[in-house]
């Protein structure tokens, strides 16, 4: 009887050594942190990258999950994301090249004046550009996505901007070096500042408005504060960014980074272009149903006086990375803008 007891036990024992293994295999997980600026409410975290995480989450089988830190839960300011992310403090970040245009050189020559119609648009020629011309900007990391915003727009509290004459002696916020340089060349006074700061800039009055795409209007709720929101103006579009620690990304088992290979790329960058084009007319819809707002879209004859006003920039930056050791004549006359 005791024989049959310790032999029942022995076997037992080996049946649980056997299917240990493969218990703990399959419900290993890897848990990726990912970091950024905006709300929750903000429609590409909640459109985009909420439905991608889950999407990832149910074809690894629950191996690999995305764990979110929305307005910068891990500390810091919003143009030190990219940074966190390279040194490993978060695993993925989605943010904008342009916090820190000096790191990205080749991404901001991509930031100039009417380069592309629409975010889509823009986007695709991302895409069709990068790996000979804006990979090196990104040693660090595995890129995602990469998209353009919609078209900027100009908001303002107190001056209509109706021409491009308006635009003189105003002071508006911008996201970026490069799009600064715009509002230089036509007489504006830029304000670097990110997005999550331009409501109480221009509710205080430290800013007369902001340039910043028309779909921000109700992911920061800008309609509140500014009144004029002009539009059609050949601005430059910020390109936004999701990225992955390199070394964490390789340091992933081969099946995991086959699964965000398979998710991530053009088609997800797409995605999120399509989300700010769609956000962009439900913004300028807002502010024309609401009596105490304006929307004005510039006419066709401005349009073209602006886009003269700005060829010898795109001239001069493209002239400046070449100085530099980089191909910012290749690029830019890739997008069509140095004939």
């Amino acid at each position: 009887m005791r024989a049959s007891r310790r032999t029942f036990l022995k076997a037992s024992a080996a049946t649980a050594a056997v299917s240990a293994w493969p218990v703990t295999s399959a419900f290993a997980q890897e848990e990726l942190k990912l970091s950024t600026f905006v709300p929750p409410s903000h429609i590409i975290y909640a459109k985009v990258l909420v439905p991608w995480a889950a999407e990832l989450e149910k074809k690894t089988g629950g191996k690999l999950k995305v764990r979110f830190f929305p307005s910068m839960q891990l500390g810091g300011k919003p143009p030190e994301l990219y940074r966190q992310m390279a040194q490993g403090v978060s695993d993925i970040t989605f943010t904008l090249p342009g916090y820190t245009s000096a790191d990205f050189p080749m991404m901001a020559l991509t930031e100039l004046p009417g380069l592309s119609d629409s975010a889509e648009d823009g986007t695709k020629k991302l895409w069709t550009h990068f790996d000979k011309f804006l990979a090196r900007d990104f040693k660090d990391a595995k890129v995602l996505m990469l998209w353009n915003s919609d078209t900027a727009s100009i908001m303002s509290k107190a001056k209509p901007v109706r021409s491009l004459d308006d635009m003189k002696g105003l002071k508006l916020r911008t996201p970026s070096a490069a799009q600064s340089s715009q509002l230089q060349a036509i007489g504006t006074t830029p304000v670097d500042m990110p997005a999550p700061a331009i409501y109480n800039a221009i509710d205080r009055g430290v800013v007369d408005g902001a340039m910043i795409p028309m779909s921000a209007a109700l992911d920061f709720k800008l309609i509140e504060v500014a009144k004029y929101f002009t539009t059609n103006a050949p601005l430059g579009r910020s390109p936004f960014l999701v990225a992955m620690n390199r070394a964490r990304y390789e340091k992933l088992p081969a099946d995991l980074r086959k699964a965000i290979d398979e998710t991530t790329g053009l088609s997800l960058s797409l995605k999120g272009a399509q989300t700010y084009d769609i956000q962009s007319k439900a913004a300028e819809k807002a502010v024309a149903d609401n009596k105490e707002r304006e929307l004005i879209p510039l006419s066709d004859a401005e349009n073209k006086r602006w886009r003269a006003a700005f060829r010898e920039l795109i001239k001069a930056k493209a002239a400046e990375a070449d100085k530099a050791g980089l191909p910012g004549s290749g690029l830019v006359g890739a997008y069509g803008a140095l004939s």
